[in-house]
Formats: C-alpha cells, sequence, structure tokens
C-alpha cells in the first residue's frame, strides 16, 4: 500500500495493471485481494519464461554488468552498496529511448540534476573525525556509495588495499562525509 501510495502520489496517475512474474510472492492472496479491492488489473509472464519480460531481463543483465565492473575496478566485495550507487547512476543519467532525459526527468517530470556530486565507486576518500583535539581531522576511506535520503557519502573507513583484509571491525566502519 506505501508504495502503491507513493507512485500515484509522485505520478499523479493511478495503477491500473501490474505485470510480474508467476512466482508466489506475487501470487499470495491478500496481494492479489489488495489488488483486487484497489482495481488493479494483474497480468503475469508465463512461467520459466524471462523472454516474456525482455525489457526488465535486459535491465537486470545490464545492472549485473554495471555492478560486476565497478567491483572489479575497485577491488572491493561491497555487491549492495555498487548495486545501489549503479541504480543511482542509470537513473540520473540521460538514455536516448526517452529522448535523451534522465529517467527521473521522465518519472517525475522533474529537473534537478547535479552531477557534481557523482563520484567514481571505490575512489580514496577522506571523512572527518572529531576524536581528540590532537589527532587527525580527517581519515582515509573508499567511496561506496550515496545515502539515501541524507546529503552524504557513504565511505568505507580503515581501508588497505594492499592487504584487502576485511575484519568485522572494518565492515562495521561506514561513514558518512558530509558535503
Amino acid at each position: 500500500m506505501e508504495w502503491k501510495r507513493n507512485i500515484e502520489k509522485s505520478t499523479r496517475r493511478k495503477i491500473k495493471v501490474l505485470r510480474s512474474g508467476y512466482g508466489g510472492e506475487y501470487k499470495s492472496d491478500p496481494f492479489l485481494q489488495l489488488c483486487h479491492d484497489e482495481g488493479i488489473e494483474r497480468n503475469f509472464t508465463v512461467r520459466k519464461t524471462p523472454q516474456q519480460n525482455k525489457v526488465a531481463e535486459r535491465m537486470n543483465m545490464t545492472m549485473l554488468e554495471k555492478v560486476m565492473c565497478m567491483l572489479s575496478n575497485a577491488g572491493l566485495y561491497f555487491w549492495a552498496e555498487a548495486l545501489a550507487y549503479a541504480c543511482y547512476l542509470v537513473n540520473m543519467l540521460p538514455s536516448s529511448v526517452i529522448g535523451s532525459k534522465t529517467p527521473v526527468e521522465a518519472w517525475s517530470r522533474k529537473f534537478a540534476q547535479n552531477y557534481d556530486l557523482l563520484r567514481v565507486f571505490g575512489c580514496p576518500s577522506y571523512y572527518h573525525v572529531k576524536e581528540d583535539k590532537l589527532d587527525p581531522r580527517a581519515k582515509k576511506g573508499m567511496f561506496i556509495g550515496l545515502k539515501k535520503g541524507i546529503k552524504s557519502y557513504k565511505i568505507f573507513g580503515s581501508w588497505d588495499p594492499r592487504t584487502r583484509n576485511l575484519s568485522q571491525t572494518e565492515m562495521s566502519c561506514l561513514m558518512r562525509l558530509q558535503w
């Protein structure tokens, strides 16, 4: 219901038809009842035929290729962060399919692009620390994405690319750099 409300509010249109795979998660009785109550027509693809949903399947492959490239280039293993950043990039960059508009523009009809905020996944970054007044004011880390809903970067701290050791203490060291 929350997703439906957000979509209808942002587009100022009602959802009329919903197409999905034939998986069990979209065929549950409560979900089908919700669609029936809201007047949403349901369309399903035939089981084990991804070619019926070729646009979505091709985008899945494109996203996988982008993520593998970003992780390989950075020498990192943060799949979830790489995927989130790849999705962000795809949505913020112009596409020839929709008349050189960005997907965000096509969806919300708002032009609000600031390419100055884009960074290379895995690039060296510095984050501000306040520990002791004689300690360094910043520490080095690696850029791993943007924090949704807040104007900040996600930085993986205490990274030594020569050792590539990821201890639990380093894994919990995700910090944000305010700009």
